[in-house]
């Protein structure tokens, strides 16, 4: 059905689920099944910046085609600005399969930009598998692009539950653009481990968009 962008949200609907992008007051992305609702946040962080700072302003945020591209500009005390691009693929009837990109980039000549993966709801613990961490119910699982495996890291509590993923973080160059690719799928019964890997081979061999 594509996308439907109002002033601090976009939503996506697919079969019996919904996606959804909040943009403000902070970035987050959920998916709601009706009787259970996903919700991941997407956290600035850098290392002179003070934890809890509000994150930056949203700059743009737009649908071309397939796409729902949201931005925050560089802005104080910011010192990087950062993009995600949601395409959700339609081919897939009784899944709901979403390409994340996320981009930072700086004009700052020392930078260490990175963006964090909150998991807010359910509370029930998300674990992790050889290719990919999943929620308890194994209703929704999230995956990052091989070539990007070496850009993220996932933090877990000592049961095992993942209490975020990051994603960058290290030195970048001033003008460089880094960018983290993630696979978003979300299914009313459970997710076979076949599935999920046959899913993350097809992801493996994707190209980057026009737009990331």
């Amino acid at each position: 059905m594509g996308w439907k962008v109002s002033e601090n949200k976009a939503t996506n609907k697919h079969a019996t689920h919904e996606l959804v992008v909040l943009t403000q007051p902070s970035l987050r992305i959920q998916v709601d099944m009706g009787d259970t609702k996903y919700d991941w946040e997407i956290q600035p962080m850098e290392d002179s910046v003070g934890q809890g700072t509000p994150a930056p302003a949203l700059g743009e945020a737009y649908s071309r085609l397939d796409d729902f591209i949201v931005s925050f500009p560089q802005r104080y005390p910011w010192p990087f600005s950062y993009q995600l691009d949601v395409r959700v693929q339609p081919d897939y009837k009784d899944l709901l399969v979403a390409e994340l990109w996320l981009s930072v980039q700086t004009s700052m000549l020392e930078c260490n930009p990175q963006l964090s993966l909150v998991p807010n709801e359910p509370k029930a613990p998300w674990t992790c598998h050889p290719q990919f961490i999943c929620s308890a119910d194994r209703r929704l699982a999230l995956a990052v692009h091989p070539l990007d495996i070496a850009d993220s890291k996932l933090h877990a509590s000592r049961s095992g539950s993942v209490e975020r993923m990051d994603l960058f973080g290290q030195f970048m160059e001033k003008g460089v653009i880094r960018r983290g690719r993630l696979l978003l799928v979300a299914s009313n019964t459970s997710i076979s481990e076949k599935r999920m890997k046959d899913l993350c081979t097809i992801f493996a061999a994707s190209s980057l968009p026009l737009t990331a």
